[in-house]
């Protein structure tokens, strides 16, 4: 299945080309392996200093908290729920939220 990947710029330098992609994964992929594959594939901006947090969000909904400082994502669903639960199409959307908090943020997402 196609799966949309695009995310947000962290900076005017960082607006040079569209971000936004299109990546081939099997249905039965779950949402942990493709955030785990993007991770390594560097598809989010590293930020100098070491401290920057995006919020993903699956089709629209909010999904996960990923910060840099962390060595794993926290999810807000289920990280083995299978991509083509999402339906025919999956977008999958990494808001930058600069260096606010992760702990904070994901707290919201949770609602803790």
């Amino acid at each position: 299945m196609i799966v949309n990947v695009d995310r947000s710029s962290v900076a005017m330098g960082d607006d040079t080309y569209p971000h936004a992609q299109q990546m081939e994964m099997s249905e039965g992929s779950t949402i942990a392996e493709a955030v785990a594959y993007l991770r390594i594939h560097k598809f989010l901006a590293y930020i100098a200093g070491g401290r920057a947090t995006w919020l993903l969000e699956v089709n629209g909904r909010p999904a996960a908290v990923i910060a840099q400082q962390w060595a794993e994502p926290k999810f807000a669903i289920d990280p083995s729920t299978e991509l083509g639960s999402f339906g025919p199409e999956v977008s999958l959307m990494f808001r930058y939220r600069a260096q606010i908090d992760p702990d904070d943020l994901y707290d919201t997402l949770a609602g803790d």
